[in-house]
C-alpha cells in the first residue's frame, strides 16, 4: 500500500499539500483493510511523505516527490553497483560499461 501511494506522488497524481483519501476509501479501492491502511499511513508519516492531521485527514509533505525520487535512485545505484560487483567488476569497468550505455542510448 505504501508503494501505491509513493508512486502516485511520485507521478504527481498527489502534491504537496494534497489531502489523501480517507482510510476508508483506501481500504474500499485497495480492498484491503482499514489495519491494513492504517499501517501504511503510519510508515508514510513515521518516512516523512505525509502528514496525519486528527480529524481533518493526510496530507502529502512539502518536497516529498523530491524526497521519494531521491530514495529511490540511490536505492536503484546501491543495487547496481551491488550487483555489477557480485559479478567481479571493478569501479572502473561498472564506470566503462555505464558510459559504454549512454553513448550508445
Amino acid at each position: 500500500m505504501c508503494n501505491q501511494i509513493k508512486e502516485q506522488i511520485i507521478r504527481g497524481d498527489l502534491n504537496d499539500g494534497d489531502k489523501l483519501p480517507s482510510i476508508r476509501e483506501y481500504s474500499s479501492t485497495y480492498e484491503v483493510t482499514n489495519l491494513t491502511i492504517q499501517r501504511a499511513m503510519q510508515q508514510l508519516e513515521k518516512d516523512g511523505i505525509i502528514q496525519a492531521r486528527k480529524g481533518v485527514g493526510s496530507f502529502v509533505l512539502d518536497g516529498s516527490r523530491d524526497l521519494l525520487e531521491k530514495r529511490m535512485l540511490g536505492t536503484i545505484t546501491k543495487d547496481f553497483i551491488t550487483k555489477m560487483r557480485n559479478m567481479g567488476l571493478a569501479n572502473i569497468d561498472i564506470l566503462k560499461l555505464l558510459k559504454e550505455a549512454l553513448e550508445n542510448e
